[in-house]
């Protein structure tokens, strides 16, 4: 005798390919999270400081430390995220002045008042990546080379389009972002001058400085060389 059998078992049917996630959406949704993670860090700085703990960043961004770690690899790795960031929202805005139009000294004094006005916005967060990241081997120590290498490049086609030399073009985009990034960091630890005139002092210091260089390699009229 046939035994019966009950209702035959329906296959499940393969989900509809449209709705599965795809390493690049995993990837999407990952990145995501991340910049929510350091929004939520930033606000936390913003507020608390420079001694922000991690255990506050987590709560605001409603994760754990392990969590929060996991998108990041350690402390340091968040740290370096959020400078990283930093860096890359200020060489954005400083390439989009050095490679407009306009006399050199007006342009130096644009550079000097965006970097200035950058570290004021949030000086809670400024310092907070300037004391917690070391000094070399860091994205604090590439934001020197970063700018730098957009002012090279700036200085570079000022003096090949004049006919001159343009191996000097990188010690003078060193300098410069030397002395506006140490000026810098002692004016937000103790802001004794307003920022205009900070800009303007720093403005007349290179600019003198880059005019008496300029001199020495061809005519100078204050705008361009001319050999």
């Amino acid at each position: 005798m046939t035994r019966p059998t009950g209702p035959k078992k329906q296959r499940a049917s393969n989900p509809d390919r449209s709705t599965r996630s795809t390493p690049m959406d995993r990837a999407k949704e990952r990145a995501e999270r991340r910049e929510s993670y350091l929004d939520a860090a930033i606000a936390v700085i913003t507020v608390e400081g420079p001694g922000a703990s991690m255990e506050a960043i987590a709560q605001a961004a409603g994760v754990s430390k392990p969590i929060l770690y996991r998108h990041f690899g350690d402390r340091e790795g968040l740290i370096e995220a959020l400078a990283e960031r930093f860096v890359g929202e200020l060489a954005d805005r400083l390439g989009d002045i050095l490679t407009s139009r306009g006399e050199p000294v007006e342009l130096l004094r644009r550079s000097i008042a965006t970097y200035v006005e950058t570290i004021e916005e949030d000086p809670s967060l400024y310092r907070f990546l300037t004391s917690r990241l070391p000094p070399r081997g860091s994205a604090m120590s590439t934001l020197v080379d970063r700018l730098a290498a957009v002012i090279a490049r700036t200085l570079a086609e000022g003096l090949r389009s004049v006919g001159l030399d343009t191996s000097s073009a990188r010690p003078w985009s060193y300098g410069i972002v030397g002395a506006v990034h140490l000026a810098g960091d002692d004016w937000v630890a103790r802001p004794s001058t307003p920022r205009t005139e900070l800009v303007d002092e720093l403005t007349r210091l290179l600019w003198s400085g880059m005019s008496g260089a300029f001199e020495g390699m061809g005519e100078f009229d204050g705008r361009s060389v001319r050999k």
